[in-house]
């Protein structure tokens, strides 16, 4: 509920003198927030702060607000394109929001780690706070020829070849302020120094609002191309008995929706697009670990709904795939980013970054 009400607050939809004394208080703190983020930014371009070049190609994928905007599946997308055309990739996380419970050479890695390790069994991915020593480190031992630095925009210290910025189509601009404010985690201005704009959602969206967003994006950087992508659905993992279903399956059928992304709207419209009567829709923050009692409420709640399934992300199912779910019928529900519009801008930012021949 306070989670809810802070975004109310945020989108304008509360109104009122308590309202508008959060807000303004929100938009104090983000001053020194802009302060520090200007010095940091001001430091490393004026070489003061040094940033560390690999001896391989790095290209960024990250964004610029915070919550769900798409970037981790269009790392796993970026990834298969560069295998497929024989380059050998590593992928390097910051790792952020995982636990204690799930470490990797000392590094706690997250949800979004496991699924990239999962989704891409032979691509190695690395997390932890030191990415430079780990990209040194997938040159060494893994002999990769090029690294994706994932939600990499804002890190500063390691230099890139390539810097990809993914709008998400359902909140482009964060509502124009900074966190805590907003959700821009710069000032947009920033966008600068992005080479290519893939915006998400499409299908979630009208085109008028994502012709608008790519007439800003212009506005702003008008050197870097402009896709559009989608969040497509493949098919559905039972992670009860490891079969997999086709997505007919959800069609009519009585779903308890569980998620921890930051993005749950889309995953509710993923589901209704499928035809599910989604009869519940329980969301925790992003990233959230859950403990055992919260899975069997959820269970408990489904089964009194008389549902048919609860239905989760893969990130949320690489977290309570080990957890006690006798007696539930628990499915996660797969997707892929499929790029709409511009695929061939994509491709051709890639290639040229990697001095490929474009004419084969």
């Amino acid at each position: 509920m306070i989670k809810e009400y802070y975004l109310s607050i945020l989108s304008g939809q509360q109104r009122g003198f308590v309202a508008a004394l959060i807000k303004s208080t929100l938009s104090t703190i983000t001053l020194p927030y802009l302060a520090v983020l200007n010095t940091r930014n001001a430091l490393y371009k004026n070489g003061i702060i040094r940033s560390t070049r690999l001896p391989v190609k790095v290209i960024s994928i990250g964004n610029i607000t915070t919550g769900g905007t798409g970037k981790t599946p269009l790392v796993e997308f970026s990834v298969k394109y560069l295998s497929k055309i024989g380059k050998r990739v590593a992928i390097l996380s910051r790792g952020y929001g995982g636990n204690s419970s799930s470490q990797e050479n000392g590094d706690i890695v997250n949800d979004e780690c496991i699924t990239l390790k999962e989704n891409l069994q032979d691509v190695p991915v690395l997390a932890g706070k030191d990415r430079v020593k780990n990209g040194e480190r997938a040159i060494n031992d893994f002999g990769v020829d090029c690294v994706i630095l994932d939600d990499g925009f804002q890190h500063l210290k390691l230099k890139r070849d390539l810097d990809i910025v993914v709008i998400d189509a359902l909140n482009p601009f964060g509502g124009g302020n900074l966190i805590p404010r907003g959700s821009l985690r710069e000032p947009l201005k920033n966008l600068m120094r992005a080479d290519l704009f893939v915006i998400s959602h499409c299908n979630q969206s009208n085109e008028q609002t994502i012709k608008s967003i790519q007439t800003r994006l212009n506005r702003i950087n008008s050197d870097a191309h402009v896709c559009e992508s989608i969040h497509s659905p493949l098919h559905i993992d039972n992670i009860t008995d490891g079969s997999i279903l086709d997505l007919k399956w959800l069609k009519e059928k009585k779903v308890y929706a569980l998620s921890a992304i930051g993005n749950p709207e889309s995953f509710a419209f993923t589901l209704n697009s499928l035809e599910a009567d989604l009869v519940r829709h329980r969301q925790f923050c992003d990233h959230h670990n859950y403990t055992q009692a919260e899975i069997d409420q959820v269970i408990s709640e489904s089964q009194s709904l008389d549902a048919d399934a609860i239905v989760i992300t893969q990130k949320d199912m690489v977290k309570i795939r080990n957890m006690n779910i006798k007696d539930a019928k628990i499915l996660s529900l797969k997707i892929e980013v499929e790029i709409t519009k511009g695929i061939d801008c994509f491709k051709e930012a890639i290639d040229s970054m990697l001095n490929l021949d474009l004419n084969n």
